[in-house]
């Protein structure tokens, strides 16, 4: 069997597609040892997951401008050269529109956000993007998807039979399971000025990560009179109000108050997140929509206490690990962030680090391998 790989966030490792790509890459030629394993990338990448081999192919109407460009790669110059290559068939692992030739696909869908919040249709482009990419969805041969709910969603939404879909867990990798030692976690906390107890959010500033509730909810529940807000990550924020928190954030932390309570702590190395994570008294996740949530499962593995946004997603794959609240009510956030801060409960720690245990990148590869082995 021979399976070329869509391998376009090989190219964009720190991003959150990036590490959920790189991480499958590396475990499914361990689960197919007999099958051949090529990734095709637009550009250079870094580092090849071990039994990948990787060629790259650049996309051959640049002149167009990138977007353009790298749809048409997805549609026709990927597809074309897995067609050449002799491939049984291409493995994306993000939605993409079809391809222009006739070869089998299996696509990761990871949710069906897009469709569901009408903040991310606003723009013309946008909706032509995504009516593409939607075709995609429904000509896949088959999908894979990262939870149930995500499964019945795209059910619901793109008239998928449920025979074409399959769950395939995400998975968290070894560092979060161990956690790291104190003179660990206090370098990262010196190298990031981190003095103070703090509350840690880790993720993007797109409109259903509701950054702005987190913010208005950490100043109604006065911790900021004992603990720091600690917000990291960060994005190139596109024209558009999809991440108007993002570049709002200094009017929304001197309007709530915690401005000199709040570290923006920005990108961070991948090398440092277990030490950052763990040194947390508590980490909040109060997104609306998600299909799976691993920085979730991350603090979790390494006994942090969590409070997340109750969606369906939290509900299914964390029952008994986090602490829930309504993402739309700050003062519900306010009062649950306060006592998760104030009263860690073994129960849960010992939940969420059996739930870190359960959910690996290996299972998810093997799962992953079942389905493609299915049809080749």
């Amino acid at each position: 069997m021979k399976i070329v790989y869509n391998g376009l966030f090989l190219t964009r490792p720190n991003t959150g597609m990036g590490q959920y790509t790189a991480h499958l890459f590396e475990e499914l030629p361990k689960a197919l040892p007999k099958a051949e394993h090529i990734a095709i990338a637009p550009g250079r990448v870094a580092t090849a997951p071990p039994g990948l081999a990787v060629e790259v192919l650049k996309p051959a109407r640049y002149g167009v401008g990138e977007g353009l460009a790298l749809d048409r790669w997805e549609s026709h110059d990927l597809p074309q050269r897995a067609v050449d290559l002799g491939a049984d068939l291409l493995l994306t692992p993000y939605p993409t529109p079809p391809p222009d030739v006739d070869i089998p696909v299996v696509m990761t869908v990871h949710d069906m956000i897009p469709w569901q919040i009408p903040a991310y249709r606003r723009s013309l482009r946008s909706r032509l993007k995504l009516r593409r990419i939607f075709e995609g969805i429904r000509q896949a041969e088959q999908i894979l998807t990262v939870s149930k709910f995500a499964r019945d969603s795209i059910v619901n939404l793109a008239a998928v039979d449920p025979k074409q879909i399959s769950v395939v867990y995400d998975g968290v990798g070894d560092q979060y399971r161990h956690r790291p030692s104190p003179a660990a976690v206090a370098k990262v906390r010196r190298k990031l000025k981190l003095q103070r107890p703090y509350v840690l959010y880790l993720g993007g500033y797109d409109y259903r990560k509701n950054v702005r509730r987190l913010i208005e909810a950490f100043a109604q529940s006065g911790l900021g009179a004992t603990h720091d807000l600690a917000l990291a990550g960060a994005v190139t924020a596109p024209p558009g109000s999809l991440y108007d928190d993002y570049r709002q954030l200094p009017e929304l932390l001197k309007t709530a108050g915690i401005a000199a309570q709040t570290k923006r702590l920005g990108f961070i190395d991948e090398a440092d997140k277990p030490a950052l994570l763990a040194g947390a008294v508590a980490f909040v996740f109060p997104s609306v929509a998600e299909g799976f949530g691993i920085p979730i499962l991350e603090a979790l593995g390494l006994g942090v206490p969590v409070a997340a946004g109750k969606i369906p997603s939290t509900r299914e794959l964390f029952p008994g690990a986090v602490t829930l609240f309504d993402p739309a009510d700050p003062s519900d956030l306010a009062a649950v962030l306060k006592r998760t801060v104030n009263s860690t409960s073994k129960a849960r720690t010992a939940k969420g680090k059996a739930l870190a245990k359960r959910y690996t990148w290996s299972a998810a590869a093997k799962r992953a391998a079942a389905v493609l082995r299915d049809q080749a």
